[in-house]
């Protein structure tokens, strides 16, 4: 089957589909329906979009003879990734729950999660999205767990609803990011031992703090002793006829007095 007539079908089905949504009045369409009505018209538009910019990019290089050139590389470069996207397009994904196909689903594109968006919609705690800081402290985690170990999870970015002027929040499912910390920590009795692990160094470094206030405090309340001027005792008075002068020391700090007697 051709390009262009696999482009057509898809696109006369996506069409077929909103008409006759649009006919029948008196249907209420769910939330759901009208989202995958939408996905599919995005993929039409992008198969359309791909083979317009294939033509452009042959026309550019056989009439300008430029196929070597740097700009005709970063074209090459998007080709290749629109393929990859209509590859997956056209990719028999079904869902792991009801086996339906969910290659437009939601989890799907942003996830690469198997789940169609009816199922999602169905069991919303197990498709929860949790922000990077609550990924941290729920399951022990570092940002290298999550971004930089192999491979790095995917996530989604949102607006953060706490400050406008903050930056935007990073989502990520968490049925992922439990797997990620299955495997960190080796398993769930891994993980309920880095928790607890986590709240004894707390309970540590909240005592050692506590301890050190309450030393200052007895530190600041001791009443301060007045500083007394130290008064010299001098020993016996020593003579030196070389330099022809006489001296004391004192008894307690080693102070050496010297003066002359007329």
């Amino acid at each position: 089957m051709s390009f262009n007539s696999i482009f057509l079908s898809y696109t006369f089905g996506v069409l077929m589909a909103q008409t006759s949504c649009k006919d029948d009045q008196g249907s209420n369409l769910s939330k759901t329906t009208l989202a995958l009505i939408e996905r599919k018209r995005q993929n039409a538009i992008l198969l359309r979009e791909s083979r317009l910019q294939d033509r452009n990019v042959s026309d550019s290089s056989s009439v300008l003879g430029t196929k070597d050139r740097p700009e005709n590389d970063v074209l090459h470069s998007r080709k290749r990734s629109r393929i990859g996207q209509l590859d997956e397009l056209f990719t028999d994904v079904r869902c792991r729950e009801c086996n339906i196909k969910c290659n437009a689903s939601y989890l799907y594109e942003k996830f690469k999660e198997c789940v169609c968006d009816e199922c999602k919609e169905k069991d919303k705690d197990q498709f929860k999205l949790i922000t990077k800081t609550e990924a941290k402290s729920e399951f022990v985690l570092k940002d290298c767990d999550l971004d930089f170990r192999e491979p790095p999870l995917m996530y989604i970015t949102a607006p953060n609803p706490h400050s406008k002027k903050g930056g935007v929040m990073k989502l990520y499912l968490q049925g992922q990011v439990y797997k990620r910390a299955f495997d960190v920590h080796g398993g769930d009795e891994g993980i309920d031992n880095a928790l607890a692990k986590r709240a004894k160094n707390k309970e540590i470094a909240m005592e050692s703090k506590m301890n050190k206030k309450l030393a200052d405090l007895r530190k600041g309340s001791k009443p301060r002793q007045p500083k007394q001027a130290h008064v010299h005792d001098f020993g016996d008075e020593i003579f030196d006829p070389e330099a022809d002068e006489y001296s004391k020391i004192c008894k307690s700090c080693d102070y050496v007095h010297c003066y002359e007697k007329l």
